[in-house]
């Protein structure tokens, strides 16, 4: 039988012990509070036990000061805390669910599901005035209840953005999860807890518990993982290794972004998704092939509601009777999301110029990158170029980010001629994003224009170090640009 700490004169009666961190002298609590029947957590910190340290204790002040400023559904709310004889302890609301660690069979619809749940949970914190970075993403510090809602717990490591950057004097968190920059005491930014939540995704998807994670990353830091989820879209496969990239940089530079192209993908289409990186660069010089697979693919994702381009010439645009004054307010997305939502079918070079000015922009950082994305999907990429250049440098960064994702599934698609220019746009702002400079280079190839091809190509291949599909492809076509030319 555990030995239950008598908390009875703080006005809590413990349950049962929820689990233990022995190094640092934690030990958290199911506890009922006498008063009003509340279940409660309760984190038990004994600064008095051998292996504590007033550093752990510190870690506390920390995570209190963080939680009192949070009020989001899905990350446990602060109550109170007290001191006790051998420590402190720390009361915060009780989720009726278990963590990741515990549960962890889930399919790759459901691992993308919490994906998303968890995504939504970043984008708030990172929206947080300063952002907060959490430091410590993983199945240990996520629960899950049977809707596969997520919730985002243990916040002792977090940092506070208050400038530009945030610095970590020493690494901390759980290797396997840490971002190769917390090791080497490097500038931490958003993209830190989307290197943790990916190495989170590649251990549900793999079965792989937290402590043999590190069995799946190289001496390059790079994860392994594609030869046991082979079978899933091999563009979810790319979402997910750029998630977890070394290199922040090449990295989605927020959550929001790693969301929205998210959102555009079925993790499980296999049949024309797994094939197009190896074969249909080579039906571009088959006329008929070619255009058989594009129309296929056009239907596919028609199919999946993903983002569309609107076919002036086959879908005349439809008169309005009555302008639309403002997108209408739909649940779980922002405002800007919202925007984009109503504005899209109307992305087109007929439509396009009218449709903004009956139904403006959201003014922000994210309104000015969907509406560049509206401009660039109609073809006006030099208006689409005007409005990013209107922000400042690191703005334009996650403007183009979020013009790539909307980008992304034409080039998908085989619309090279529309393509093409997107993804130069997007390099412009983000030359490192090695996913548009690959489509930027095949779709150059497809056109003729070895030159621009060839550049973008060899970036690629400078980039991009994964021995893979996408690599071998450019290789391939690189190879046969260097045919024509002898």
């Amino acid at each position: 039988m555990q030995n239950l700490p008598d908390f009875s004169h703080y006005n809590y009666r413990i349950i049962r012990e929820l689990g233990r961190n022995r190094e640092g002298g934690r030990i958290s609590y199911l506890a009922e509070c006498l008063k009003t029947q509340q279940k409660v957590v309760i984190k038990q910190f004994r600064f008095v036990d051998t292996n504590a340290s007033w550093s752990s204790y510190k870690a506390y002040e920390r995570e209190i000061s963080i939680l009192e400023s949070l009020e989001h559904p899905r990350i446990p709310r602060y109550f109170a805390s007290f001191e006790t004889e051998d420590g402190f302890c720390m009361i915060q609301e009780y989720k009726e669910a278990p963590s990741l660690a515990i549960k962890s069979n889930f399919s790759s619809e459901q691992v993308k599901k919490i994906a998303v749940s968890l995504l939504e949970i970043l984008i708030y914190l990172q929206h947080h005035n300063p952002p907060i970075i959490h430091r410590d993403i993983k199945p240990e510090n996520i629960l899950i209840d049977e809707a596969l809602n997520a919730y985002l717990i243990d916040f002792g490591l977090a940092k506070i953005r208050d400038g530009e950057i945030a610095h970590s004097t020493i690494a901390a968190g759980t290797p396997g999860f840490i971002p190769p920059e917390e090791l080497f005491n490097r500038p931490l930014t958003e993209s830190s807890d989307l290197y943790s939540l990916g190495a989170t995704l590649i251990c549900l998807l793999t079965q792989t518990s937290s402590p043999n994670v590190s069995e799946l990353i190289d001496e390059n830091y790079c994860f392994n993982f594609e030869h046991s989820i082979s079978k899933l879209n091999p563009r979810f496969i790319t979402w997910l290794n750029t998630l977890v990239n070394p290199l922040p940089k090449n990295r989605y530079p927020n959550a929001e972004i790693a969301l929205l192209e998210l959102r555009s993908l079925d993790v499980n289409e296999l049949i024309i998704a797994d094939k197009k990186p190896f074969l249909f660069y080579s039906f571009a010089k088959l006329g008929m092939a070619f255009m058989g697979l594009t129309i296929l693919l056009g239907t596919v994702i028609k199919m999946q509601n993903v983002l569309l381009i609107s076919d002036t010439q086959n879908n005349p645009p439809v008169e309005h009777k009555t302008p639309v004054k403002q997108a209408t307010p739909l649940q779980n997305l922002s405002k800007e999301q919202a925007w984009y939502k109503e504005i899209k079918p109307h992305c087109n070079t007929v439509e396009v110029i009218t449709m903004m000015k009956k139904l403006p922009y959201p003014k922000t950082t994210q309104g000015v990158g969907f509406a560049a994305g509206c401009y660039a999907l109609a073809g006006k990429i030099d208006q689409a170029d005007k409005l990013i250049q209107t922000l400042s440098s690191q703005e334009q960064y996650k403007a183009a980010g979020i013009v790539f994702a909307i980008g992304h599934p034409v080039a998908d698609a085989g619309d090279d001629k529309s393509a093409g220019p997107i993804m130069e746009l997007v390099i412009k702002y983000q030359p490192n994003n090695f996913m548009a400079v690959y489509h930027a280079g095949m779709s150059e190839y497809v056109l003729g224009d070895y030159e621009a091809s060839k550049r973008n190509l060899t970036k690629f291949l400078d980039l991009y170090k994964r021995e893979d599909g996408w690599r071998n492809n450019a290789i391939e076509v690189l190879k046969r640009m260097d045919s024509h030319t002898n």
